[in-house]
């Protein structure tokens, strides 16, 4: 199945909704996954929760690249600290704008300071590239492959 340009519309308007905001919270977690928070942050459910903004991109089965102006600051499978270090210049940037690419929906995260998260689709059959929770607890799904869904979860308040 294809990616076409209704399913880049509908899916533009979603991640539209966190354009402008500051990215906050910027997280390396297992292996190269990659989490960031966005709006205002949401009350914490338990002593071992993590504080989460209304809205979490977690960045999970997917190559990445934290590019800065023309330099790459690293990408998905660097060393950790030299990761880290990457992900942590994402912190309180605002996000200016989204782009998505078919066919396998790479996504070009545009931020302050000429600052770019590159997503690369590697799965076109098993996991999602990147998924997005949402305020009205819906979580976008991005990939494998073409695919994309935004259903309700139960667990939108409740990531780790």
């Amino acid at each position: 199945m294809a990616v076409t340009q209704t399913d880049i519309r509908q899916v533009q308007t979603m991640v539209d909704t966190i354009v402008s905001h500051k990215a906050w919270g910027a997280s390396l977690g297992v292996g190269s996954f990659i989490t960031l928070e966005f709006g205002n942050p949401l009350p914490s459910n338990g002593e071992h929760q993590q504080t989460h903004g209304e809205w979490h991109l977690w960045i999970y089965c997917c190559a990445w690249r934290i590019e800065e102006g023309n330099e790459v600051l690293a990408s998905s499978e660097d060393p950790r600290a030299k990761i880290e270090l990457a992900v942590r210049r994402l912190e309180g940037l605002a996000l200016n704008s989204i782009q998505l690419m078919p066919p396998a929906w790479d996504t070009v995260f545009n931020f302050d300071e000429e600052v770019f998260l590159r997503s690369f689709s590697i799965y076109s059959e098993e996991s999602e590239h990147w998924m997005l929770y949402m305020p009205n607890g819906k979580v976008l799904s991005v990939g494998p492959g073409s695919s994309w869904s935004c259903e309700s979860s139960a667990l939108a308040n409740y990531v780790v």
